[in-house]
């Protein structure tokens, strides 16, 4: 028997399905978006006197490095949200020990980097994290500096905020100002796309911080874009951010924490349904996370590529062991959806099947479930002998 279990994933109007219950709360998304302001706020005023953050050690290094006077080093910084927030893929965690993550970038003139950086990225980081472990203590919250691309504020058990810093040319920095200047009647974020766009920043021209690296080209905006076309380009048929947030849910409720990222999986996703035979069927979750499912383990066990970055790897920081558990929890994903969706003899058990896969969070509801007759199995039926019809004398007139 084959089985409908779309609305088991999505139902409309917050009725309850799995989607309903990766919403974050309102209370959640507040104390995100306080402790982001918060943070923007701190990097606004204590970026303008960068200079006094400097210890005594680093100035003459600071110096060395072509500025004059490294007490009166000040800077504008300007920020965008990015990550699951940006994309709408952020998910309320699976587990107990893993947290809600609020991705933020900060952008800062092209001038203290260039050959001869005016300010190396490590100094960056130390002065980021001075003037962020102040409104740390103030607020109870933990700076953690052990990643090695962005500064993580710990806000509790439950959340934290991970800040890229990002430099583009002066030029770019000036015209970014105007435009946004331009558009602060539109909402902060949303004025910040626009015109990142409007000064055609190249992506070469972007440069994020690294802690050991110095500085590497990446531009978020170029990897938004990119995911964005991908869902405009599948969505007369899925949704491909529920989608991601099903991949992400199915991996959360299996790993307490992985390296098997959500760009991983989001790039997968892409893939599988650019490359399918034939689309999802339209107006259903269960159809197109199957066609998803069954791609899965083979893209994880090669090489998965970055969209946006030529010859850059995302998995090539696995071992061998972490690629070949991926693979197998993959495969599984796609044999148990497959049974539930095309090969179960109980609506119960699909359900089941669902849960199994992705956690208490799917409604135990079997209500949700639809078996599909097809119309060659009503044409495998005989037909049955009807008695004829009594029919009684009748007059007209």
């Amino acid at each position: 028997m084959r089985y409908n279990a779309h609305r088991l994933l999505h139902q409309a109007a917050n009725q309850p399905c799995f989607r309903c219950e990766l919403v974050i709360t309102d209370a959640q998304k507040k104390k995100l978006q306080t402790a982001q302001k918060l943070v923007r706020n701190a990097l606004r005023v204590g970026l303008r006197l960068a200079g006094s953050y400097l210890t005594r050690d680093e100035i003459p290094l600071v110096k060395s490095y072509g500025v004059p006077d490294p007490t009166a080093l000040s800077f504008r910084p300007k920020f965008r949200t990015q990550g699951s927030w940006a994309y709408g893929t952020l998910n309320q965690p699976a587990r107990s020990c893993q947290q809600l993550d609020l991705d933020d970038g900060m952008y800062v003139p092209m001038s203290i980097v260039g050959l001869n950086p005016a300010v190396a990225s490590s100094t960056l980081f130390a002065i980021v994290e001075r003037i962020l472990g102040t409104v740390c203590e103030a607020q109870g919250w933990a700076l953690d500096t052990s990643k090695s691309i962005c500064v993580r504020v710990v806000l509790d058990d439950e959340a934290h905020l991970d800040l890229n810093i990002y430099a583009i040319p002066d030029v770019k920095m000036v015209l970014l100002e105007k435009a946004m200047h331009a558009a602060s009647n539109r909402a902060m974020d949303a004025a910040f796309a626009s015109p990142l766009r409007e000064i055609r920043l190249d992506p070469s021209e972007i440069y994020v911080a690294h802690r050991t690296t110095g500085w590497e080209q990446s531009d978020p905006l170029e990897l938004e874009d990119w995911f964005v076309n991908a869902a405009a380009r599948h969505a007369g048929w899925t949704d491909l951010k529920r989608l991601t947030r099903y991949l992400k849910a199915w991996r959360d409720h299996h790993w307490d924490s992985c390296r098997l990222s959500s760009l991983v999986l989001m790039v997968c996703a892409v893939e599988a349904l650019d490359e399918a035979n034939t689309p999802p069927k339209p107006g259903r979750d269960d159809d197109g996370l199957l066609i998803v499912a069954r791609a899965l383990a083979a893209k994880i066990a090669g090489v998965v590529w970055n969209p946006v970055v030529d010859d850059k790897a995302l998995n090539d920081n696995w071992t061998t062991t972490e690629q070949n558990q991926f693979e197998l929890k993959a495969r599984a994903l796609a044999t148990e959806l497959d049974g539930a969706l095309n090969h179960e003899t109980s609506i119960f058990n699909v359900v089941a099947r669902f849960r199994k896969l992705f956690g208490p969070r799917v409604p135990d509801n079997a209500a949700l479930v639809s078996p599909i007759t097809s119309a060659n199995q009503v044409r495998s039926f005989a037909a049955a002998q009807s008695p004829s019809p009594r029919v009684g004398s009748q007059t007209s007139g």
